[in-house]
Formats: C-alpha cells, sequence, structure tokens
C-alpha cells in the first residue's frame, strides 16, 4: 500500500475529496495535533500498508475542530472522502439523513465481525435499524489530579460537590487555578453542565430530545445547571480568558502544576504523557450534588470516534478491509497501549494495554455505574449542537443569562435539527 499524507492544520484551507482510482481510496482522520493520536495513526497505516500493498491510500489529517468543519464542506460539497473518521449521534446522522452513508450491515454479518464490538458502542453508530459507521474508541469524563500535589497540600479526593467547591476555595488561596478549562474550541465546557444535569436530573435527557419523546425537557434542572456553572467562573475558579484559551493550553496548565485539577475525558492520560518528572495522575469521579434527582454513580461515557464509508465510494470491498483492519483485535489493542483510551472491540482494552488509571476507571467507576450518559454534544443534531457551544460560552461569560440559556437549548433541541 502506498501512502499520501496531506496534514491540513488551518481552518482556512479546503479539504476537496476526489474518485479515486481503482484499488485506491481516500481516507480521512482527525488523528492530528497530539502526539499519541498521530502515533497510533501511524502505527495502524504502516501495518496496513504491510499486509495489503495492493491498496494505495490518499491521506488527509486534520485536527478536531478543523476536521468536523471540512468534512462537513466536503459532505455538502458531494465530494465526501472514501472512508472517513466521524462522531457518532448527531453529526453521523446528518450524513445519514442525507444519503451519503454506506450501510455497513451486511459485511458485518461476515465472519463474526459484528459480535467483535461491544454492543452498546455499536448501538451508537445504527440509525433506523442500519449501521453506518463502525465505532472506534469509549471515552469517560472524570476529575483529573497531581497526586504529588494533593498529597504536598495536604488535600483529599472531594465526594460531594459542596467538598469540591471547598476544595477549590483552597486551591485559589494557593494561588493556582482551581480547575484547568481551555473553551475555546467549546466541546471542553460542556462536561461541566452535562454532569451537573445528570447529577440534578438524571441520565438520558438529550437522548429524549433525539429520539422524539414527546415529554422530553431539560427541565428546571437544566437552568440551575447553567447557573451553577456560572457561578464557578464567577468565583474566579477557572483560568483568566478560558473561553479563548486551546485546550492544549490549559492542559500545560494543569501538567505544570498552575491548575489544581481538569474535567476531562479518559484521552487526559495520553496528553499527560509528558508531564514533568514528579507529577503523578490521578483521576475522581464527578461528585455527589445534595439533593440531585439524578443516579449519582452515573458517568458521562460514549463512543468518542467511529469510522464510515461514503455511499459514493467506488472501491467499496477495499473500504470495508480498511475498516476491518482498523478495527482488529490488533490494531484496537495498540490504540490502547498508545492513546490509553478504552475501545469498542471486545477483549482489546487489555489490563496490560491499558496500565492501571485506565483500568481502574474501566473497573471502578464506569461498571459500577447505574447508567452510561452519551457526549450530549455528538448525540444531539449539528445545529443544536452549535446552539449549544454558543449559549454555553455566553453563559460562562455572563452575557447569556441561565434561564435564557436553558430556555435556548430547550428550544433548539425540540427543534431537532
Amino acid at each position: 500500500m502506498k501512502l499520501k499524507r496531506l496534514l491540513i492544520a488551518g481552518a482556512a484551507l479546503a479539504l476537496t475529496a476526489f474518485p479515486a482510482a481503482a484499488g485506491a481510496l481516500s481516507f480521512w482522520h482527525a488523528y492530528a495535533g497530539q502526539q499519541d493520536k498521530i502515533d497510533f495513526i501511524t502505527f495502524a497505516l504502516d501495518e496496513f500498508a504491510k499486509k495489503h500493498p495492493d491498496i494505495t491510500l490518499d491521506v488527509v489529517a486534520a485536527e478536531q475542530s478543523a476536521y468536523k468543519t471540512k468534512l462537513n464542506t466536503a459532505m455538502a460539497s458531494g465530494n465526501p472522502p472514501d472512508v472517513f473518521y466521524t462522531l457518532p449521534g448527531g453529526f453521523l446522522n446528518a450524513f445519514v439523513k442525507g444519503g451519503q452513508m454506506y450501510a455497513l450491515d451486511a459485511d458485518l454479518a461476515k465472519d463474526g465481525w459484528r459480535e467483535s464490538f461491544l454492543e452498546s458502542a455499536i448501538a451508537q453508530t445504527m440509525k433506523d435499524g442500519k449501521t453506518y459507521a463502525v465505532p472506534v474508541d469509549v471515552d469517560s469524563v472524570v476529575f483529573w489530579y497531581d497526586k504529588a500535589l494533593f498529597a504536598e497540600k495536604g488535600w483529599t479526593v472531594p465526594k460531594t460537590y459542596d467538598e469540591l467547591m471547598a476544595l477549590a476555595e483552597k486551591a485559589k488561596e494557593e494561588g493556582l487555578v482551581p480547575f484547568s478549562l481551555g473553551n475555546k474550541d467549546s466541546w471542553p465546557a460542556t462536561f461541566w453542565f452535562q454532569y451537573m444535569e445528570m447529577r440534578l436530573k438524571g441520565s438520558g435527557v438529550v437522548a429524549s430530545f433525539v429520539n422524539g419523546d414527546a415529554g422530553a425537557t431539560l427541565g428546571a434542572e437544566g437552568e440551575k445547571a447553567f447557573q451553577t456553572i456560572a457561578e464557578i467562573a464567577q468565583k474566579d475558579y477557572f483560568p483568566i480568558g478560558f473561553n479563548g484559551m486551546s485546550d492544549q493550553e490549559a492542559n500545560m496548565l494543569f501538567l505544570n502544576g498552575q491548575a489544581a485539577m481538569l474535567l476531562n475525558g479518559t484521552w487526559q492520560i495520553g496528553a499527560s504523557a509528558d508531564a514533568p518528572e514528579g507529577f503523578e495522575l490521578g483521576y475522581f469521579a464527578f461528585p455527589s450534588v445534595s439533593g440531585g434527582a439524578g443516579d449519582q454513580s452515573d458517568v458521562l461515557a460514549g463512543v468518542a470516534a467511529s469510522f464510515g464509508i461514503s455511499e459514493k465510494a467506488e472501491n467499496k470491498a477495499d473500504a470495508v478491509t480498511l475498516l476491518k483492519f482498523l478495527t482488529s483485535s490488533e490494531v484496537m489493542t495498540k490504540y490502547v497501549e498508545l492513546r490509553k483510551t478504552m475501545v469498542t472491540v471486545k477483549g482489546a482494552t487489555t489490563e496490560a494495554a491499558a496500565g492501571p488509571v485506565l483500568y481502574g476507571i474501566s473497573n471502578e467507576l464506569m461498571n459500577a455505574a447505574g447508567h452510561l450518559d452519551s457526549f450530549y454534544d455528538t448525540a444531539m443534531p449539528p445545529a443544536a449542537t452549535n446552539i449549544y457551544y454558543t449559549t454555553l460560552q455566553g453563559v460562562l461569560d455572563g452575557s447569556v443569562a441561565p434561564a435564557d440559556g436553558a430556555k435556548r437549548l430547550e428550544d433548539a433541541l425540540k427543534a431537532n435539527k
């Protein structure tokens, strides 16, 4: 297999997929901008080249935020790549609704391919009974902290939200940023709102809108969730200028000991690989909220990435070959080893590959959770996601009142587009 690689770093550059020649595929992915992502895709494509020298890949890589914009542009223009990385939920479903995705069910039925996936994971890439992508990884969101820093300060892991806020005040008094947050790309702050809604109201809130439930509502809890995180911002518990700070910059504040805690996904394990000597990564669950109606053990977790095939792809057999290879046990176990992220292929998240932190999250938090609630922003249809992002940024900077934010988001979810 021959590889042609193109890295798109800037949002101003346009990506256009051209029809592939026989034995060739265009392949787009978002494994760029972070070393563990690059290490994984380099390994996977190099191994694919060894096993399938007859298939040529034209590879385009882009960082996540730029990638979503460019893929949407390519799909809208009618020039999609043959095989591509996509988010599950509303992002994928928009392409399905437009008739742009190849249904994989006939291929998944062969050689036990469908059975190799966790059923709860592959369900997140289905629409109206058909499967349009194969899920790759499962991420969960927890609080991260430096065990060495906590030991030095004599701090203990908070179990309740009140304890969390008391700890944040202590960190601020010590001259630290209590919670690192880089919300330039909007998605990092979504974890704060979603966990508050989960603790106050329960899991499955956004799913009820997406599924068309007549009684779907954020409830009074939606406004309270917005109000709660607005108060955190008002207390200066987030970094100065957090809405204009990238998640990578926020990560550096955390790793360098300038911020005490970080609410982020399990990809943080890979992102902490370059932490300074003496840093010891620890985690704890989002604390319980007194009086909350939700199951306080629930975990924000879901399929974070998947791969699909364009309906327009001419070489669908080769495209399926690529997807089968990318989701093979060998490649997925390497994914866990390199990225320290749980995967959707049964038996691939081994203790040896995962390491103690990820394996502990899987066994201690996820297995004990009453429910796993999928990421709101990926579950929502695209228009609602955009409103969610802008509303959340506005609530945090004080330009949108929590009550207005809750109404704006609920209206967008009811519109279901």
